[in-house]
């Protein structure tokens, strides 16, 4: 055992305690000597303790100068701003009852030869089967946003948690009781409530004016309060970076994948135990909500996100507008263009309507599949995802404008967006029958609609088969995909595919919009010669 003792660099004991080494430690340590040379000589001779008594001056040099920080100096406006924002940092606890029942199911899909008797064990050895359920505790970070006792938090921190078991514990101590008021999964923000005197509340600063390489504070409590468990002190853990970059777009999480976009990314240190906590400025003004890192290990490589401030403020409006999250919504499919469908729309940027839902705000402004959008009220957009995000930053009743090319003419097309709804059901599709991609395809009837949900309006042919190592079968096509388009016609039944369809020569890529699965897109397919 190697142990550290008063006196001694280093020193090796048996377990009786004599400090001479074995025989083969011996020839060990004077391999190792005479491969590295002497300068290791202190790990097999204790060096002697030195003492004090000779020492001829001081026995260590101080500086008697009092320093004092400029206030305005930069140093001096990150102290500042941590203390704005630190009393109301505070650390959200959660516990939540987990079933194991499920872990007990895999293991019987696993061909446990006894799971025919566990039944019967049961009946006789009751304390042998307990309960498979254990209670999960969780922790996170929040902010205090004003003195009514609303905290921002992420919603992730809270999911599916006991909501009679969430704490807060503030920075001076107090631990109360919190209640949920609103949560968002799509945005991974909550609102939650606290019943207090004297609240501490911090700034919300605006995430528009965020620039990359501008400081970043991150505070939270990263692994809850452990570190303050000793001298009961709440104050929160505070890191400083600068801005990496705005706009990311990642996906995050274990047990569930979550998409996040438009984030701020900093490399101020973000911990397990921060997500909720606040990225602010150096005038102690919140710009972000912490909510991810990227981390091979689980700890901080320097690669953290935090949600855009004014999402938040988004979000907090629309309770007290609506009573609960709104957004705005148009009602429109969307696919990535890829260069083959770039080359079969005739442009080179922007965004594919694959499709458009019925009784939407986009169908009553006569948007159509096809059409490929350039901008949003002037932004210009080059995936679904912006085109989403510029949406979402739209007010519900307010007219916004489309920039998009149609057939190769551009256009502008007013819209105004409604409330999302709740469930957005995905429109149902087509099908299709052709050697050269390598399927067959028949006529909607009744049994194929039936069996593959299809409805009775839709119109289209069905995929019945497809070949292996086909054009169709590369692309993922599969039986129950319905074809609604060939080279942009519009398919109702068999006669129309094989027409459509004799226009394609061997070895020309075709344009096909289809359902696959609970989406309609457009797909493009070399012919096969």
């Amino acid at each position: 055992m190697l142990n550290l003792q008063e006196g001694y660099m280093l020193k090796y004991t048996s377990k009786a305690g004599d400090s001479r080494l074995p025989f083969f430690v011996w020839i060990v340590l004077l391999g190792t000597l005479v491969a590295v040379g002497t300068g290791l000589m202190s790990l097999v001779y204790p060096l002697p303790a030195i003492g004090l008594k000779g020492l001829k001056g001081p026995l260590y040099q101080e500086n008697v100068e009092l320093h004092s920080i400029d206030p305005d100096s930069l140093q001096g406006r990150i102290i500042k701003a941590v203390e704005m924002v630190s009393p109301a940092v505070v650390s959200v606890s959660t516990e939540k009852v987990v079933d194991l029942s499920g872990f007990r199911e895999r293991e019987r899909s696993s061909g446990d030869p006894f799971e025919e008797f566990e039944d019967f064990f049961k009946r006789f050895f009751k304390e042998r089967f307990p309960e498979r359920e254990f209670k999960q505790k969780g922790l996170g970070s929040g902010m205090i946003i004003n003195k009514d006792g609303f905290i921002l938090t992420n919603e992730h921190v809270i999911h599916e948690v006991d909501k009679d078991k969430i704490r807060v514990t503030l920075s001076d101590g107090r631990n109360l009781k919190a209640e949920i008021v609103e949560t968002d999964k799509e945005s991974d923000i909550a609102v939650l409530k606290i019943e207090g005197n004297n609240l501490p509340v911090v700034t919300l600063g605006d995430s528009h004016r965020v620039k990359v390489g501008q400081w970043a504070i991150a505070l939270g409590n990263p692994y809850g309060y452990a570190l303050s468990q000793l001298n009961k002190k709440y104050d929160p853990t505070v890191t400083v970076g600068v801005i990496s970059a705005t706009g990311r777009a990642i996906q995050a999480g274990r047990k569930e994948i979550r998409t996040y976009s438009d984030l701020i990314q900093t490399d101020a240190s973000i911990n397990p135990g921060n997500s909720g906590g606040p990225l602010v400025n150096i005038w102690g003004e919140v710009i972000g909500i912490n909510a991810a890192i990227l981390s091979p290990s689980g700890g901080s490589i320097g690669i953290g996100f935090a949600i855009p401030i004014n999402k938040a403020k988004r979000i907090l409006e629309s309770i007290v507008k609506y009573g609960k999250v709104a957004w705005p919504w148009i009602g429109i499919y969307m696919q990535e263009l890829t260069p083959e469908l770039s080359q079969k729309f005739g442009v080179e940027k922007g965004v594919l309507v694959a499709d458009v839902m019925k009784k939407s705000p986009a169908e009553t402004s006569g948007i159509q599949a096809g059409d490929v959008v350039e901008k949003v009220n002037g932004k210009e957009v080059s995936s679904p995802l912006e085109l989403k995000n510029e949406v979402l930053k739209a007010e519900i009743g307010k007219p916004i404008t489309l920039t998009l090319i149609r057939q190769g003419k551009k256009m502008e097309i007013t819209i105004t967006p409604t409330e999302r709804p709740e469930e957005i059901s995905p429109v149902k599709e087509e099908a299709v029958e052709e050697k050269l991609l390598g399927i067959a395809v028949r006529d909607l009837t009744a049994d194929l609609r039936q069996k593959y949900d299809i409805k009775e309006d839709e119109e289209g042919v069905v995929i019945t088969e497809v070949k292996e190592n086909s054009p169709a079968a590369r692309v993922g096509l599969s039986p129950g995909d319905m074809i609604k388009e060939v080279n942009q016609h519009p398919i109702k039944d068999l006669d129309n595919f094989k027409a459509a369809m004799q226009k394609v020569e061997p070895g020309d890529v075709v344009l096909l919009r289809v359902r696959h699965g609970v989406w309609t897109m457009f797909v493009t397919l070399p012919t096969q010669r």
